[in-house]
């Protein structure tokens, strides 16, 4: 997929409040030219891979989020580890889990967006994946797993597909305890686009009021001279008297 501009960003973001962070991404992915078959059989780990290139699309930095200690509730700030996600190898397409337990011979394939569509209003979304993701005759119904054979297989898709379950390790800063972060990504990556679509928004609204420039020639212009320009056009505001409105008496 090549480079999405900010114009897509700003012509295709979905702003509906409540709306899945997966649904909305998965439109901009089709709208910046991926093609729907492709999309819907990603697995976890690949859509997290398409929208880390996003996210270096059209924010760039950092992902920042915070976490609360289980401790001390202190905030912790903690950095989405992008350059270590990107170097994590996918999934192959044809992977298998196997798996003994009791006199069954269990096999799972690897869910695909498609599949985590499909059981999103499940009760357990784990569960539910897992008998979806089920293959061959000796079948057992996921929720007569015990926890042992329920880790192992987690543990085994870990490892085939390791960009689908992001865990970012820190200490608390509060009392040092030690922290697991659990990073929905999709979530992150759509918080940041809010964001961006709302400045991009008010950079629009000041800089065509205040020149009369397109909405096109706007979104075109590299970030940090829009923003010196924002800036021109806020300085200019601050500077000028401010009118006195004459009542009537």
């Amino acid at each position: 997929m090549a480079n999405v501009s900010l114009s897509v960003l700003f012509d295709h973001w979905p702003i509906t409040p409540g709306a899945a962070a997966h649904g909305r991404l998965a439109a901009l992915l089709r709208a910046a030219g991926a093609e729907a078959d492709a999309l819907a059989g990603d697995t976890l780990g690949a859509r997290n891979r398409r929208l880390i290139a996003l996210h270096d699309d059209l924010v760039g930095g950092a992902i920042e989020a915070q976490v609360a200690c289980a401790g001390c509730a202190t905030a912790n700030s903690f950095v989405v580890p992008k350059d270590v996600m990107r170097a994590l190898p996918p999934a192959a397409p044809d992977a298998l889990v196997g798996l003994s337990f009791r006199e069954h011979e269990l096999t799972y394939r690897v869910s695909t967006m498609t599949d985590i569509a499909a059981v999103g209003k499940a009760a357990d979304l784990r569960l539910a994946l897992l008998d979806r993701c089920a293959m061959g005759s000796d079948r057992v119904p996921a929720a007569e797993l015990d926890k042992a054979a329920l880790e192992a297989i987690e543990a085994r898709f870990d490892e085939i597909d390791p960009l689908a379950n992001i865990v970012v390790g820190s200490a608390c800063s509060g009392c040092g305890m030690a922290i697991a972060a659990s990073v929905d990504l999709a979530a992150f990556v759509a918080t940041d686009l809010d964001r961006l679509h709302a400045i991009l928004l008010r950079d629009v609204d000041i800089l065509a009021s205040a020149y009369g420039w397109s909405e096109a020639d706007i979104l075109a212009l590299p970030a940090e001279r829009r923003a010196r320009y924002v800036a021109m056009v806020a300085d200019r505001r601050a500077a000028s008297p401010q009118r006195q409105r004459i009542r009537p008496i």
